[in-house]
């Protein structure tokens, strides 16, 4: 590859990292944002949820729009877990010992803090969302998985956008 091949990618990279490439499509970009970040990305949404405040957006439907992408994202998240768990279930040969344990360690946050983990996962980056791949890995009932994750994330998005609202 050449360096000019290179440099553009980098540019595009360091574009949608600095939220510019969803900054263009307004509420649109808020969502795929949101949604994007919810499923494992490490994108920011508060930048672009401020800059939309900043530019007069109705605040509500800041919050709606942040909400359900995010929301949307966790449930992609349970479905990741339920369905890739019967995946590499498929694939494998026999279970051992080792495959216990590691299945253990990986999740420990959702043993140790159970439902309450899936609520505040919203409130950690990344880790939130594997904490809601675990949940779907480990085939937590459903409705009470949505009942809870979606109060955790309307929570955030409330304390987010509310936040913004009364500094801008």
């Amino acid at each position: 590859m050449s360096y000019e091949i290179i440099m553009e990618y980098y540019q595009q990279a360091q574009d949608i990292l600095a939220n510019n490439a969803f900054q263009d499509y307004g509420i649109i970009g808020l969502f795929l944002n949101s949604l994007l970040s919810a499923t494992g990305i490490p994108l920011p949404t508060e930048i672009l949820t401020s800059a939309l405040l900043i530019g007069g957006e109705n605040v509500f439907l800041v919050g709606f729009v942040l909400g359900l992408g995010s929301i949307i994202g966790g449930v992609l998240n349970y479905f990741i877990g339920f369905g890739g768990n019967r995946l590499v279930n498929k694939f494998r040969k026999k279970k051992n010992d080792n495959d216990v344990k590691h299945e253990k360690k990986g999740n420990k946050l959702l043993d140790k803090f159970g439902w309450g983990a899936v609520f505040f996962s919203s409130w950690i980056p990344v880790i939130g969302d594997f904490i809601l791949i675990s949940a779907g890995a480990k085939k937590m009932k459903f409705a009470k998985f949505i009942a809870f994750m979606v109060t955790g994330k309307m929570v955030k998005t409330i304390a987010v956008v509310s936040g913004f609202a009364l500094v801008f």
